[in-house]
């Protein structure tokens, strides 16, 4: 008995073999890296699209308190940035209206989001690009 056990060979992985599964890891990742990335940067879009609502909402209670909407962050006391940092924040406000801007930070990863680099929400409550605020 204990001779059949040295008899069997012990074998390992040739080099074929490695370099198909080599191959077949190459294949699956050049088709889910680009899907995972553009999710990543939809999935952040949430960051300029949180940004934006509470500026809103914090230029309808200024306008309460002051009849006028507020012409600056300063004014309003929020940063210029989105909450998790991928967004500039900007306001163009006249007393009456006002719209609101996201832009991605400068050298961010965010800049690469084709269609959706810039977006807006003005005081009557108009979203732009609109495809760019669906979830």
């Amino acid at each position: 008995m204990g001779t059949k056990l040295m008899k069997m060979k012990s074998r390992g992985i040739t080099l074929i073999e490695l370099m198909v599964v080599l191959v077949v890891l190459s294949i699956l990742i050049s088709i889910a890296y680009p899907s995972y990335v553009d999710h990543v940067r939809r999935a952040r879009r949430a960051d300029a699209m949180t940004g934006l609502t509470e500026m809103a909402n914090l230029q309808e209670r200024f306008y309460t308190q002051n009849f006028r909407y507020a012409p600056n962050l300063t004014s309003l006391g929020h940063t210029s940035t989105s909450p998790d940092g991928y967004y500039d924040l900007s306001i163009n406000s006249v007393p009456t209206s006002y719209t609101l801007t996201a832009t991605p930070v400068a050298g961010g990863s965010q800049n690469q989001d084709t269609g959706c680099t810039t977006m807006r929400l003005r005081s009557n409550g108009v979203k732009s690009p609109p495809s760019c605020w669906k979830r």
